[in-house]
């Protein structure tokens, strides 16, 4: 993959994460499309990760820690006896948590035996959405952080199990899990971390899913992913999946486009963000979705 193409990948992730995010984006999303609109997106997506590099200081992994657990959403399966569960994270979109879209994803999680942390990455830092959307704060490159931080908790809590943990990100969350990836294959922290904690992530990660994000770059990293597009999205070209050559040393990935399958497709009940971006239901789209993730957890030996 060519620089070019990459920024032009990653410039789509922009748009789609700052398009998604509330009723009141409408001139966000207008200035950014004008910038796609006259070809000035790689100069933005460049002076934005440059200027998350110069601005963001690394934590403690305590501090980030100390930030997130405590504005977590925790949905456990009733089989209290089965635990500890594999445990799956859940990283929100740019317009920030969406209960109801947690708890569809966390019913489905609950019955296969399987945990799920919804992981809030901005009430604990007064982070406005409207900046997370622009990627003035909480950028990817930052955010990927808030992964290290969960998983390094969960081996202090008795109802988790911190051996087998699925990813699961959607828009500004797949984003952060792509990026992730990328960091975790080039031995590059995260940007609010100032180095890798001694975990054997590769060991650890058994599967991570995105939901309408981009490949933007190669990753390594021995770890199954599955990556879910819609043809009819207004933010994300499926081309740029389509055209990823994945390294053959990594981990297996694969991905998936539903024809005429909107951005946040798999929101039951869309927010006023999701409406506005033009969001449309298609339950077909996102059983199949789930008939995927499920087979793998099921092939990982970690269903009940």
């Amino acid at each position: 993959m060519t620089i070019k193409t990459l920024n032009l990948a990653l410039s789509i992730t922009a748009v789609m994460l700052i398009s998604a995010c509330s009723s009141n984006v409408g001139d966000n999303r207008a200035s950014l499309e004008e910038a796609v609109d006259n070809g000035i997106q790689e100069d933005w997506i460049i002076k934005a990760r440059q200027n998350a590099e110069q601005s963001v200081s690394p934590k403690p992994l305590s501090q980030l820690q100390a930030e997130l657990l405590p504005h977590e959403t925790v949905y456990l399966p009733t089989d209290k006896s089965a635990a500890p569960y594999p445990t799956l994270l859940f990283l929100h979109g740019c317009s920030g948590p969406t209960a109801s879209h947690e708890k569809d994803w966390a019913k489905r999680f609950n019955e296969l035996g399987v945990a799920v942390i919804a992981v809030d990455s901005y009430s604990g830092r007064g982070t406005d959405w409207n900046d997370a959307c622009n990627f003035q704060k909480m950028t990817p490159w930052e955010r990927s952080g808030d992964i290290v931080a969960t998983i390094e908790s969960l081996s202090e809590r008795e109802q988790f199990d911190a051996n087998s943990v699925y990813l699961a990100g959607f828009s500004h969350g797949a984003g952060t899990i792509w990026t992730f990836l990328r960091q975790l294959s080039d031995e590059r922290a995260p940007l609010s971390l100032a180095r890798w904690p001694k975990t054997d992530y590769e060991t650890v990660i058994d599967g991570a899913f995105m939901f309408y994000g981009t490949c933007q770059g190669p990753w390594s990293v021995d770890i199954d992913s599955l990556m879910f597009l819609g043809a009819d999205d207004r933010y994300i070209d499926e081309t740029q999946c389509m055209n990823y050559s994945h390294p053959a040393d990594g981990g297996h990935f694969e991905y998936v486009v539903y024809p005429d399958a909107t951005h946040t497709f798999d929101h039951a009940d869309p927010n006023p963000a999701n409406v506005e971006a033009g969001s449309v239901y298609d339950e077909q789209a996102t059983l199949d979705a789930w008939r995927r993730i499920k087979a793998k957890i099921e092939e990982d030996g970690n269903a009940q």
